[in-house]
């Protein structure tokens, strides 16, 4: 995954502080691609495992981010 600059993380971190709903569909959407993969095609398996794997990661940086802004805030 793409390093988030220290200015992405803060913004995600209001971003989700604000509205937690976000934190709750990124969820929600991951774990609906995570439920269809074993009913996929054959031909489409490593399309939907290279969705799930991108919603995992960008549900973790959102769902830390919070975390992190006030870990790089500490060590500034």
């Amino acid at each position: 995954m793409k390093q988030a600059t220290p200015e992405v993380i803060h913004a995600l971190a209001n971003s989700v502080r604000q509205h937690p709903v976000i934190l709750e569909w990124l969820g929600e959407w991951r774990m609906s691609e995570l439920e269809r993969l074993p009913s996929v095609g054959a031909q489409s398996v490593t399309l939907a495992q290279g969705r799930c794997q991108i919603l995992s990661e960008l549900y973790k940086l959102v769902n830390e981010s919070p975390d992190l802004a006030a870990q790089s805030r500490r060590g500034s």
